[in-house]
C-alpha cells in the first residue's frame, strides 16, 4: 500500500494469516481480551472481521488495526484480499506442526501484495514444539528469518498463555515506524469492505476499514454498486460513533444493496453525490447475471441448490467449495444465492427452479415457519449447517443419491479359445489360455472372431488342472462353460469384463 505524502502518522493495518488450527484466532483472542474461538463452530473462524487495539511501546501507546482472516481453505480468496488491504502481515506458524498447505497459500498472498512480513512461531508451550525445525521449514520456503541469515523479523510465542505476544506487537510497531505509514485526516475517507451481512432488523450492514481520510456522519459512501448514507456507524466494540479516521474499522448500516467483500469504497458529501458517481461509473456496464452456474456439459446431470448464508464472506466461500463438487457426469449448481434467513420465497424458487426441484441450503441462518411448511407440502429439502465442510460433504452425498445410476464396464482380461469340446442348448464347453490380465467365473465375455464381434456371453463355470477355480491369471490354461446364444469356436478371442453400477 503506497503511503500518502501527508506528515500525519497512520496506525498500521495488520493481517493475521496462516494454516488452520495454528492459532491465529487464539492470538487475536489474547490481544483483544475477548473470546472468539469458543463461540466458533469447529474452532474455525467463519468470518473476516477487523479489530483495533492499543499497545504501549517505549512508554507511548499506539493503535494497531488487525484484520482476522478465516483459516479454512475455502476462504483463500478472502485471505488474499486481506493481504492486499493490509500494511503488514503476521504469518502464524505452529511450532509443533511447521509449514503446511495454507501457510504456503498465505505466504504467496503476502508476497503478491508486497507487504512487510513478521513471523510468529506459535504453540511453543506444546511438548512436541520444535522451533528449530519450524525455522527450517520456513527457510525451505524462502522465509529468511533475522539472526538466521535473513531480514524477516520473528518471535516465538504462545497465543494461549501470552508468552512473546508483547514482543510480537513491538515488532509490528517497529516495522510500521520503518515504513512510515501516513494519512491525511482532512480528505474524504477511502478504504475497503471487509465483511457484509443482512441484519433482519437494521438492513444491510458492512464492516469497513478506512485506509485514508475521515468518515463523518452526514456523508455517504459508494462501494461498487452499493451506497450507504453515514447515519448508523459503530466502532469495533459496537459503540455508536459520529466520526472515524484512517486505519479505523467501522460497522456502517444502511446500504441499498450488499457490497462485495474486498471492494474499495469512496466517500461523498451526501447520498445524491454518491448516486451520481455510481450512475456514471456503471451507466455503460451491463449488470452481471446473478446466475452462478456457468455452462453445463451436454448430458451432465445437475443438482440445483439455493443457498442462503449469514454473510457475504460465508457465501463466497460456499460458492467456491460448491464449484468443486462435480465430475464429467454430474455437478451441483447454485441457481440462487442470497444473504439472510430461508424464506417462503426460497421454497417457491426451489419448486420452480427446473425439472429437478432445488434443494435449499442454509449456512448459519434460520428457516421461517412458513418456508418449512411449504417445503413439507411440496417435498422440498431444506438443510442447514454451521460448518462449511459439513455442508459440502452433505451436498456430495445428495449428488451421489440423486444422479442417475450409470453402468460401466471394468475390463479384466483377454483369452484365446484353443479348443471347443462341445455344445448343448446355449452352454458351450471350451478350453483356452489367458493372454492378458485374468478371467473370472461369473464374468461377462465379449466374443470376437477374426476381429469381428460375434456377441456377448457369460462364464458360468471355470476349471484349471481339472479343479473348479474362481479365476485364472495371465499365461494359465483353463476349461470353461460359456452361456451364450451363439456357438463359441476354436480361435475366438474372449474379452472378460464385469459391469458395475455407479
Amino acid at each position: 500500500m503506497t503511503p500518502t505524502t501527508n506528515n500525519t502518522e497512520r496506525p498500521p493495518i495488520v493481517v493475521v494469516m496462516g494454516h488452520v488450527d495454528h492459532g491465529k484466532s487464539t492470538l487475536l483472542d489474547f490481544i483483544r481480551k475477548s473470546n472468539v474461538v469458543a463461540g466458533e463452530a469447529g474452532g474455525i473462524t467463519q468470518h473476516v472481521a477487523a479489530y483495533e487495539v492499543e499497545h504501549e511501546k517505549d512508554g507511548v501507546k499506539k493503535r494497531i488495526t488487525f484484520i482476522d482472516t478465516p483459516g479454512h481453505a475455502a476462504f483463500q480468496a478472502i485471505r488474499s484480499r486481506g493481504a492486499n488491504i493490509a500494511d503488514i502481515a503476521i504469518l502464524v506458524v505452529a511450532a509443533d506442526d511447521g509449514v503446511k498447505a495454507q501457510t504456503v497459500e498465505a505466504l504467496a498472498s503476502i508476497r503478491e501484495s508486497a507487504i512487510p512480513l513478521v513471523v510468529a512461531i506459535n504453540k511453543i508451550d506444546k511438548p512436541n514444539a520444535d522451533i528449530a525445525r519450524t525455522q527450517g521449514s520456513l527457510l525451505e520456503r524462502g522465509v529468511f528469518l533475522e539472526k538466521l541469515g535473513g531480514d524477516v523479523p520473528w518471535t516465538a510465542i504462545s497465543a494461549k498463555t501470552g508468552t512473546g505476544v508483547t514482543e510480537l506487537l513491538d515488532l509490528v510497531l517497529l516495522v510500521a515506524e520503518l515504513q512510515e505509514y501516513k494519512g491525511d485526516a482532512s480528505k474524504p475517507a477511502t478504504g475497503y469492505v471487509i465483511e457484509a451481512h443482512r441484519d433482519q432488523k437494521r438492513g444491510i450492514a458492512a464492516t469497513l476499514v478506512i485506509t485514508d481520510g475521515t468518515l463523518k456522519s452526514g456523508m455517504a459512501i459508494q462501494a461498487g454498486r452499493a451506497i450507504a448514507p453515514v447515519r448508523i456507524m459503530e466502532d469495533h466494540k459496537g459503540k455508536s460513533i459520529r466520526e472515524a479516521s484512517f486505519s479505523t474499522p467501522v460497522l456502517l448500516v444502511g446500504f441499498d444493496e450488499l457490497p462485495t467483500v474486498g471492494i474499495g469504497f469512496q466517500t461523498f458529501k451526501n447520498k445524491r453525490d454518491a448516486e451520481e458517481a455510481r450512475s456514471k461509473e456503471f451507466s455503460h456496464q451491463k449488470r452481471e447475471s446473478d446466475s452462478l452456474s456457468g455452462e453445463t456439459p451436454e448430458g451432465q446431470f445437475i443438482l440445483p441448490i439455493i443457498v442462503r448464508a449469514d454473510a457475504s464472506g460465508s457465501l463466497e466461500a460456499i460458492v467456491h467449495e460448491v464449484s468443486r463438487i462435480k465430475d464429467e457426469h454430474a455437478a451441483v449448481r447454485i441457481v440462487q444465492s442470497e444473504i439472510g434467513n430461508i424464506s417462503e420465497n426460497d421454497v417457491k424458487s426451489a419448486i420452480a427452479s427446473s425439472a429437478t426441484p432445488a434443494t435449499v441450503v442454509g449456512f448459519n441462518v434460520t428457516v421461517d415457519a412458513t418456508a418449512r411448511e411449504r417445503a413439507r407440502q411440496h417435498g422440498i429439502h431444506i438443510e442447514t449447517f454451521d460448518i462449511i465442510y459439513k455442508l459440502t460433504e452433505r451436498l456430495e452425498e445428495l449428488l451421489k443419491e440423486a444422479a442417475p445410476k450409470r453402468h460401466i464396464e471394468e475390463q479384466l482380461g483377454r483369452a484365446k479359445v484353443l479348443k471347443q469340446f462341445g455344445s448343448r442348448k446355449n452352454i458351450h464347453v471350451i478350453g483356452g489360455s489367458v493372454s492378458e490380465g485374468k478371467i473370472e467365473r461369473g464374468c461377462s465375455v465379449r466374443v470376437t472372431r477374426r476381429k469381428v464381434e460375434v456377441g456377448l456371453g457369460k462364464i458360468t463355470n471355470l476349471q484349471s488342472h481339472k479343479q473348479n477355480v474362481d479365476r485364472v491369471e495371465t499365461g494359465g490354461e483353463f476349461g470353461a462353460e460359456i452361456t451364450s446364444q451363439f456357438e463359441v469356436a476354436q480361435g475366438d478371442m474372449l474379452e472378460c469384463f464385469v459391469t458395475k453400477t455407479v
